[in-house]
């Protein structure tokens, strides 16, 4: 039967394996909806003039956007959930062998990427891609109120 410490090592793989999981599927998503964006501008674009047809390019957009927005933050929490989960592992197994000194190394890089990163470091991620799909939103959105009060 394998040990207490072997398990927990399992488990904190798990979670990370988890928490890795939900940044690729978070970026596929992001991929997926770069495409599309980029795809449905380009067609606007080979128009040569928004026209009220275009709506049926511009809503979707707006609402791909708004979706990958959610679903980013949505991403962003269950990452959270799994990588806060391996963190109390790592901790636990920090806890049983106090020898591998696994706090002091976790608080040593910390300091070293607060110290190399005063700045960047407070942003989190998942805000930052939920910034580009709202941006993508608000392009569609703005398109949409555009063609509309250009032909009401």
């Amino acid at each position: 039967m394998a040990d207490e410490t072997d398990v927990l090592v399992e488990l904190w793989k798990g979670q990370r394996e988890e928490a890795r999981q939900m940044e690729a599927q978070r970026a596929a998503l992001t991929n997926i909806v770069i495409i599309m964006a980029g795809a449905a501008l380009g067609f606007l674009a080979q128009q040569g003039s928004l026209q009220p047809s275009s709506l049926g390019v511009t809503l979707p957009m707006f609402v791909l956007g708004a979706f990958g927005a959610v679903a980013s933050a949505k991403y962003g929490e269950r990452w959270a959930v799994h990588s806060g989960l391996a963190d109390a592992l790592r901790r636990e197994v920090g806890l049983r062998h106090p020898a591998l000194n696994l706090d002091g190394i976790v608080t040593a890089n910390r300091a070293e990427r607060q110290a190399l990163f005063p700045r960047i470091r407070r942003v989190k991620i998942w805000v930052l891609w939920m910034v580009l799909h709202s941006a993508i939103s608000a392009g569609g959105l703005l398109l949409s109120v555009w063609i509309l009060a250009e032909h009401s």
